[in-house]
């Protein structure tokens, strides 16, 4: 007995010194992963740190290809790895300079977190030596979490659109924006007063790639802390983005904000590396990045430039501009979304979100207790009122007039609770145009320097037609709606250009041309795999953006649109040797060796981007991704959960669940998931320990 009492004593002794530590206590034994019949991991485990590192070890299984590439990015090291491909990656993550955030923010973050992102890559580090034969290179591990915070404050940072700014100022083209793309992704929240069933509903509909860095991997992480949450995340992902928990569910679309602001500098010849603000001439910060390619025996250095604006590059004439934007100043993304993972009711979801630290994303938000919500937030600085400034476009970078410090607070960005309407939307649209006209916010009340959306996109004008007509919105209505493929009655051209001159060709003119010209005035606008008019319209959806490329005004002229046609009509002939082809044998969705028709198109509810792919042949390569439905029932049960993925849980080829959800996605169907432990481990295919 007093052995027993001894070693007892021990084991408690070394349990207080783990949990005082900055390390946290991972027992493998105790965390397992549950597969399900679709190879989605279910985690439980008595911590947060240990369902995290569960986490990472499922995930490595799946796609650790994917996830050592991120590791490498958080290094500067991606191009050890891609070679030539990977070198601009390394370089802007080197100008960006986000490790320098995080060691300047990293001791004011929550303990918590800092604990939860050590369980995880020890995990990553654990699957690596238990794998040495899967690791890329010598530049993965190990793994330091500034390097992986950093990566953090870098990916946010891109989807704030440095990926799309940066080379219009490396290629001179910086005053040459463009407007709405049709890219994006959907969300609707339906108040149990508007649903047949008395349910808060809530659809998760992220457009995102279907493969690669930033595609949806499903999983439930569920400790004994409370933590208890199914959703989607990224590779390399910690937690979940978005999901649901037994008391809530929330997801994202990207917001338009102006989240970026461009300084042109102020400089001369006879002033070599400086730049004038306020009548006084600067020296611009100079570092050298030191690009280490595979292929190339020594480091190639690049240089890198910093102004009091910011990251600073140069054009090809030699004028200097800085980007200057919040998402580069804030290392707490990953806690704000930890805090949201965590909370229990709307009030500490909502305290989650008034951290403040996300600098972009709408959150559209439902709970079990008849509370819908949705707010287009981000990380908004204090522009200076000079109405001479133009903010969208750039700003002179020769005053600390136009340098902001501030941030604005929650109760600054547009929001709503609960409208009379009962429902609430998000296609990447206007934050303005969220419900029923009535109760629609005025953008007038809000700072127009922010630059927020004002108009409908394809996707959010046809969701108003599908739900407007609905007294009530049934579960079946909602699958309905968010798996439509139509656009609208009148088509809403992307690029900031008007096409509908396509429509009013007179086809007797053009008698080669008539076929193509007639069954695009004719279509009905859906865009089923089966459509002729549906390929018509997709094949100048990708190449009127060439014709206008560079162009001042916005219309597509007579000559532009049968010049598309005869592109059209010279595709098809080239290709097919023939004009009636529908737009499943053009459009495919392509896993591995394998290829099937697909539907879709930009901007419609149902998205799909694509890409060329071989002769003749595009391939989606972006769009509808991960797909949850939730619905919270009257008795305060668990949510009732749906979801679908584009392909399924693995990357790797020839796994079992490398593509076993790819026909549930195409026929538009989904699988039942749940939080439920018990019912979890009771039909698991597969259960076992991380090492």
């Amino acid at each position: 007995m007093r052995i027993l009492l001894f070693s007892l004593c021990i084991l408690l002794q070394q349990f207080a010194i783990a949990q005082s530590s900055t390390e946290p206590l991972i027992r493998t034994d105790k965390i397992t992963i549950a597969r399900d019949a679709y190879g989605v991991p279910h985690i439980f485990a008595p911590t947060d740190p240990e369902v995290a590192y569960g986490l990472a070890w499922a995930h490595a299984e799946d796609d650790f290809t994917t996830i050592q590439t991120l590791i490498l990015t958080g290094k500067g090291k991606l191009a050890t790895y891609l070679g030539k491909k990977g070198a601009p990656v390394d370089y802007v993550f080197g100008l960006l300079n986000t490790k320098a955030t995080v060691l300047t923010q990293i001791n004011s973050l929550d303990p918590k977190l800092i604990l939860l992102v050590k369980g995880y890559l020890a995990g990553l580090e654990a699957f690596a030596k238990a794998h040495p034969d899967k690791v890329l290179n010598k530049n993965v591990f190990p793994i330091t979490i500034e390097d992986y915070l950093a990566t953090t404050v870098f990916s946010v940072a891109v989807f704030c659109g440095v990926d799309r700014t940066l080379p219009k100022i490396l290629n001179g083209s910086i005053a040459h924006l463009k407007g709405m793309t049709g890219e994006g992704s959907n969300t609707i929240a339906v108040h149990s007063s508007k649903s047949t069933t008395g349910e808060n509903m809530l659809v998760i509909n992220a457009h995102q790639p279907i493969e690669g860095a930033t595609a949806f991997y499903e999983a439930h992480l569920q400790s004994e802390e409370g933590w208890n949450i199914l959703g989607g995340l990224f590779p390399g992902g910690p937690l979940i983005f978005h999901g649901t928990t037994p008391n809530l569910a929330w997801a994202h679309t990207v917001n338009l904000q102006d989240k970026i602001d461009i300084y042109q500098l102020e400089t001369d010849k006879a002033h070599k590396g400086q730049y004038k603000v306020d009548g006084e001439w600067l020296a611009l910060e100079k570092r050298k990045i030191k690009l280490s390619i595979k292929g190339i025996p020594f480091p190639i250095s690049k240089m890198a430039y910093t102004s009091i604006y910011g990251p600073t590059a140069k054009t090809p004439e030699g004028k200097y501009f800085s980007m200057r934007l919040p998402a580069l100043m804030d290392a707490g993304a990953l806690q704000q979304w930890y805090a949201m993972n965590r909370a229990t009711n709307f009030t500490e979801f909502k305290t989650a979100v008034a951290q403040n630290h996300l600098a972009m994303f709408n959150i559209m938000y439902a709970d079990k207790r008849d509370t819908i919500f949705y707010i287009s937030s981000g990380k908004m600085p204090y522009r200076n009122a000079d109405t001479s400034y133009h903010w969208n476009s750039t700003v002179p970078g020769n005053t600390r007039a136009t340098l902001w410090t501030k941030f604005k607070p929650l109760n600054e960005f547009p929001q709503y609770t609960n409208p009379k309407s009962g429902y609430l939307i998000n296609m990447n649209h206007s934050p303005f145009l969220a419900t029923v006209e009535n109760e629609n916010l005025d953008p007038k009340n809000f700072d127009p320097k922010d630059g927020y959306e004002l108009y409908h996109d394809n996707r959010s004008r046809r969701a108003k037609d599908l739900i407007d007509p609905l007294e009530k919105i049934s579960y079946a209505d909602l699958k309905r709606i968010k798996f439509d493929r139509q656009l609208p009655s009148t088509i809403l051209f992307p690029y900031g250009f008007t096409a509908d001159t396509m429509f009013l060709i007179d086809e007797n003119k053009y008698p080669t041309l008539s076929p193509l010209i007639k069954a695009l005035k004719t279509w009905d606008h859906n865009t089923n795999p089966e459509s002729n008019g549906a390929l018509i319209y997709n094949l100048a959806y990708y190449e009127i953006p060439k014709l206008m490329e560079g162009r001042k005004d916005d219309k597509l002229t007579t000559q532009e649109a049968v010049a598309t046609y005869q592109y059209i009509y010279d595709f098809l002939m080239k290709n097919y040797n023939r004009l009636d082809v529908s737009l499943g044998e053009m459009q495919r969705l392509v896993r591995g060796d394998e290829s099937w028709p697909q539907g879709g198109m930009p901007d419609v509810l149902a998205a799909v981007q694509t890409q060329p792919y071989g002769a003749g042949q595009r391939k989606m390569n972006s769009g509808d991704a991960y797909i949850e439905f939730v619905r919270f029932p009257k008795d305060g049960g668990l949510p009732l959960i749906e979801s679908v993925n584009t392909f399924g849980a693995s990357s790797n080829k020839g796994d079992a669940h490398y593509a076993d959800q790819r026909a549930m996605y195409q026929a538009q169907q989904v699988k039942k998931m749940t939080l439920d432990k018990t019912e979890v481990l009771k039909n698991a295919k597969r259960t076992y320990h991380p090492q």
